[in-house]
C-alpha cells in the first residue's frame, strides 16, 4: 500500500527527510510519532501529493503509495483515492456552511443529488453534526472544524487515509468520537496513516508506531511492544503517555505575603447577535498567584470568554474589572495577550527573532525564554517555514515577553510534544513568579496536570 525506499525531502539546501525506510500493508493503522519538527508533517506532505505540487520541496529515493509513484503525474486521480484531514483544519475548508462544506468533496466529482444526500446524512450522523448543517465556518470552535475537516475526509470512500493531528483542539467526546470512527474505518479494512502526539486514543486501532527524529525513523514499535513501556520510559523516547489522563492538579504556590493581582467577571453575558446567548456567567476570579485552566466542551464559549478577557468582544452586559476597576475593551487589549489556537494569525515576521522582540518589553528574559523554549536553533527561521508546534513555541515566547500582564494560551499545546509541552509548562511556572496572570484554555489533561492550580469548566449552553 505504501512502500519508502531511501526515501529524503529537502527544501532548498535544508534535509527535512532522510533515507527513510518504510513499508505499510493494506489495512495496517500506523502512527507516526516524534518531537514537533521531527518530519512528521512533512512526511504526510509527500505522501498526499501537496510535495511539490504546492510545497516546492526536492524529493528523492522511492515514495510509493497505492499505484502511484510520488510524486505523481495524475495528481487528480490520486487524491481522489486518499481521504486527507490537515493538522489546520482551516486549511482544507472551501465553503461558507457546514452543509456545503461536506457536499463538496462530492460535487467536484460528479455524484448525484440523491447520493450525496444519503452520504450527509450517513456521515453527519456518525460525527453528530447534523445539527451543525445550517452554521458559518467561521462560527465554528476548533475542535468543531476539526470534526468537520474529518466528516468531509470520509465524504466518498478512499483506500488509503492520511491523518495530521485528527485529535487537535478536540474534547474528551468528540475524541471519542473519532476513535469510534476510526475504529469503522480499520474494521473496513482502510489503511491508515496518523500524525501524532496524543497516543492513548489510537490503542484501539494501531498496528504499529514508528518513531521519527530529525528527519529519519529510529524506532519501529508494534503496539505490544510499547504497551510493555513505562511512562518514564516511553518520556525518554519523547513520547506521552498510553495512558487516557485524568485531571490532577499541582498543587497551588505559597503566596502568603505576595500582593496579587486580579481580573474579575461580574454578570458576564454574551451573545452572537439575536442567539441565545454562549456565555452567561455571574462571577469569575482569576489571580496571578494561581495558574487557571479553562476547560469544557468543543463549542461550549471557551474562546469567546478569551476574547471577552483580552478586549476583542464586547461584552452583550456585564463587567470586567483588573484589581478592582472597571475595564473597557481598550484597557483590555493595553494589558493583554492572546496566544490564538491558529498561531499562524499572529506570525507577521520574516524571522523568528524579529517576531519574539517586534514588541517585547521584557527584553531581559530573551535568553531564558529561548533556552527554555528551545528557540536557539530557529531564530534565523522564516515562521511559516516551521512546524505547528514550532510556531506554537514562537507565539508563547512572544506573549512572554511581551510585558502583558495577563496571558491567555487557547489550547498551547497544539503540535507539540511531550518535550517542548513540558517546556512550556516550565516556562509558565517561571513567569507566576512575575505577577502575571495566566488563563489555560485547553482539552489536553497531561499539559493542565502539569501547569495548573484551579480549573474552570464551561457547560454548553
Amino acid at each position: 500500500m505504501i512502500s519508502i525506499s531511501q526515501g529524503s525531502l529537502t527544501y532548498g539546501e535544508k534535509t527535512i527527510l532522510s533515507e527513510l525506510n518504510l513499508n505499510i500493508k493494506k489495512g495496517e493503522c500506523v502512527v507516526v510519532c516524534g518531537e514537533s519538527g521531527s518530519g512528521k508533517s512533512s512526511l504526510i506532505r509527500v505522501l498526499n501529493g501537496l510535495v511539490p505540487e504546492l510545497y516546492d520541496g526536492q524529493i528523492s529515493g522511492e515514495f510509493k503509495s497505492l499505484t502511484h509513484q510520488l510524486p505523481t503525474e495524475q495528481f487528480n486521480d490520486y487524491v481522489k483515492e486518499i481521504g486527507v484531514v490537515f493538522q489546520n483544519p482551516k486549511t482544507q475548508f472551501f465553503m461558507n456552511d457546514v452543509y456545503s462544506e461536506l457536499a463538496f468533496v462530492m460535487e467536484n466529482y460528479g455524484y448525484s443529488r440523491e447520493e450525496m444526500i444519503g452520504r450527509i446524512e450517513t456521515i453527519s450522523k456518525s460525527f453528530n453534526l447534523s445539527n451543525f448543517w445550517n452554521r458559518k465556518m467561521t462560527e465554528l470552535s476548533g475542535g468543531e472544524k476539526q470534526r468537520v475537516a474529518f466528516a468531509s475526509a470520509c465524504m466518498i470512500s478512499h483506500e488509503l487515509f492520511l491523518l495530521d493531528e485528527p485529535s487537535s483542539n478536540l474534547d474528551e467526546k468528540n475524541i471519542d468520537i473519532l476513535t469510534d470512527y476510526l475504529i469503522w474505518l480499520k474494521n473496513n479494512k482502510q489503511t491508515i496513516l496518523i500524525a501524532e502526539h496524543r497516543l492513548y486514543y489510537l490503542l484501539p486501532i494501531v498496528d504499529r508506531f514508528i518513531l521519527m527524529k530529525n528527519g529519519r525513523i529510529v524506532g519501529n514499535y508494534t503496539k505490544q511492544e510499547l504497551l510493555t513501556y513505562s511512562d518514564q520510559e516511553l518520556s525518554c523516547l519523547g513520547l506521552r503517555t498510553l495512558r487516557k489522563p485524568q485531571i490532577n492538579l499541582i498543587e497551588k504556590i505559597d503566596t502568603l505575603n505576595k500582593s496579587t493581582n486580579q481580573l474579575r467577571c461580574e454578570n458576564l453575558v454574551y451573545a452572537y447577535q439575536k442567539e441565545k446567548p454562549i456565555i452567561e456567567m455571574s462571577e469569575m476570579l482569576l489571580q496571578s498567584n494561581s495558574v487557571t485552566g479553562l476547560i469544557g466542551e468543543n463549542g461550549a464559549g471557551k474562546t469567546t470568554l478569551s476574547h471577552l478577557l483580552t478586549g476583542l468582544l464586547k461584552p452583550t452586559a456585564g463587567s470586567i474589572f483588573y484589581n478592582g476597576k472597571k475595564q473597557s475593551r481598550k484597557d483590555l487589549i493595553k494589558k493583554s495577550f492572546l496566544v490564538m489556537q491558529d498561531v499562524n494569525f499572529q506570525l507577521f515576521f520574516e524571522t523568528v527573532e524579529k517576531e519574539i522582540t517586534a514588541k517585547a518589553k521584557r527584553l531581559d528574559l530573551f535568553e531564558m525564554v529561548v533556552e527554555t523554549l528551545q528557540l536557539d536553533s530557529l531564530l534565523d527561521r522564516h515562521p511559516q517555514t516551521l512546524s505547528g508546534g514550532e510556531k506554537q513555541r514562537v507565539a508563547i515566547a512572544s506573549a512572554v515577553l511581551s510585558g502583558k500582564e495577563i496571558i491567555i494560551l487557547d489550547e498551547p499545546t497544539s503540535g507539540l510534544d511531550l518535550v517542548h509541552m513540558n517546556e512550556v509548562s516550565l516556562m509558565i511556572k517561571k513567569l507566576n513568579t512575575f505577577d502575571i496572570i495566566f488563563l489555560i484554555i485547553s482539552h489536553d489533561k497531561e499539559f493542565i496536570n502539569r501547569s495548573c492550580h484551579q480549573i474552570i469548566e464551561l457547560s454548553k449552553k
